[in-house]
């Protein structure tokens, strides 16, 4: 267990005494505020940083959320963001199914003969057109993919700035390194995960498409020769280099989080996070196990299947392992999360990690039940303005106009807001606006805003539990690094 003592040495340990009575409000104030719960609920559990109604997550994440004011854009008759200022856990479900492209040209090499039969003609018609569809899927995501990683460069580029700047406060400069560390997981999760797969299997697709579509017209001996090459070990072999370059990745993270489990159940002090932190780690080895592992199979057995037809027996668990890989990111691994691309050197406000993890976990369940569980200091469930107002400040305004345009019952609401003079498809959403609505609409936005923080709210700081974790992790690791080279 780390002591008290050792807080100079970790960034993982409970803040000072002095830290927390600079902080944390008088206490009949804190019992004014928990016997306003209801007394059928235990109010949550008290951490210095729900006490202080904290708005930030280790630092003010970014100076532009804090405005309250959001840009949408009209495209295809809905409202969108204009510009995404947070990463995104964007991978669509319809990558899982690229492997699928691959067993697309089945009956162009089981039936590759002259003349082709008609059912076999049939199947390669549905299995080329099929493939080709998959180019889309693999543009779509290359293109969110491409959207994360600028905006990851950038926070990086802004991070190594704040390193430089900070350089000679111990704490703060692990705190940043600790972010840089898990910003190039992220990275490299981005173009590896994404990038270079949509690259790699979506041009894939394409070569098999294109010759499962030519086999159909193989008679001509030039276009038999083109479609077995572009279907057979051309466009399969983009998926077995993928599948050796995604095996490497894989085995990269195995071992990075390895490292990390030991080190923090060595140190970490409660039971409670050290169980969260090892399923965390848990959860990446085996995704990125099960991953490499079903790269390099699904690789090898589409070079198979240009001369045998067993190979496609060999890809159908591939298919599925991968399918269920992207369900299990999805749900389980990634994050949404603000990004650090405003803050000035001079207005970092530096939290423990271990209290912002804290904080997140306890306004999970707070959130759930937004009636009784959160202190009405905080948040007072029927006032609009205070609801709006906790919004802004935990970071949330913009993952709440997305909400507030994609809802079927307030999305139509969006046509009273002032348009811009310079681009009328473009409206300011801000806080002021959303209270000079009409009086009608009110009490509609009062409890889809109550609505967005029973369901997106919770989602939101599931998230950010996530992203800390991983935080903590490397924090943890760091620290575990340093006590080993450190001569006693």
């Amino acid at each position: 267990m780390v002591t008290p003592t050792n807080s100079s040495d970790t960034l993982i340990t409970p803040p000072s005494p002095v830290h927390l009575s600079r902080s944390t409000p008088k206490p009949t104030t804190m019992a004014m505020e928990m016997d306003l719960l209801s007394p059928a609920e235990s109010p949550p559990p008290v951490v210095p940083k729900l006490l202080r109604e904290a708005s930030d997550i280790t630092w003010q994440e970014s100076l532009e959320s804090k405005k309250g004011q959001v840009v949408l854009v009209r495209r295809g008759g809905r409202f969108r963001l204009l510009h995404q200022q947070q990463f995104k856990n964007s991978l669509i479900a319809g990558v899982g199914y690229l492997e699928l492209a691959n067993a697309a040209d089945f009956a162009a090499n089981v039936w590759n003969q002259i003349p082709v039969p008609k059912f076999a003609a049939v199947l390669m018609g549905i299995g080329g057109t099929l493939a080709l569809g998959m180019v889309l899927v693999a543009a779509h995501d290359f293109r969110l993919s491409w959207t994360n990683v600028k905006l990851l460069r950038a926070e990086r580029d802004h991070l190594q700035r704040l390193r430089q700047y900070h350089g000679k406060n111990a704490e703060l400069a692990r705190l940043i390194d600790s972010r840089l560390g898990v910003g190039l997981r992220e990275i490299g999760t981005e173009v590896i995960d994404r990038i270079v797969m949509d690259a790699l299997m979506g041009f894939g697709s394409l070569l098999v498409g294109v010759g499962t579509l030519m086999a159909i017209g193989g008679a001509n001996p030039r276009v038999f020769k083109a479609s077995n090459l572009l279907s057979g070990y051309i466009g399969n072999g983009l998926a077995a280099m993928f599948g050796l370059v995604n095996a490497i990745w894989s085995g990269f993270l195995i071992h990075r989080f390895r490292l990390h489990d030991a080190a923090t159940i060595s140190r970490e002090p409660s039971d409670d996070i050290r169980r969260r932190l090892h399923t965390r780690f848990r959860r990446f080895q085996w995704h990125a196990g099960i991953n490499g592992l079903n790269g390099l199979v699904a690789g090898a057995a589409s070079m198979v299947t240009a001369e045998r037809w067993w190979g496609y027996v060999v890809l159908i668990p591939c298919i599925i392992s991968l399918i269920l890989c992207n369900y299990f990111w999805r749900k389980k691994l990634g994050y949404d999360r603000p990004l650090l691309m405003h803050t000035s050197p001079t207005e970092i406000h530096v939290t423990s990690l271990i209290e912002d993890l804290q904080y997140v976990i306890v306004m999970q369940r707070a959130l759930a039940d937004l009636e009784h569980s959160l202190p009405q200091a905080m948040i007072q469930p029927k006032s609009l303005d205070s609801i709006l107002r906790f919004i802004i400040r935990e970071n949330m305004f913009e993952t709440y106009c997305e909400f507030l345009a994609r809802d079927k019952t307030t999305r139509d609401l969006l046509v009273e807001f002032p348009t811009l003079n310079s681009s009328p498809d473009q409206i300011t959403v801000s806080f002021d606006a959303l209270l000079r609505l009409p009086s009608g609409h009110l009490d509609l936005i009062l409890e889809h805003a109550k609505r967005f923080l029973r369901t997106t709210g919770v989602r939101v700081f599931t998230y950010r539990e996530r992203h800390l974790l991983e935080l903590v992790g490397y924090a943890v690791y760091q620290d575990h690094e340093k006590t080993k080279t450190t001569p006693r």
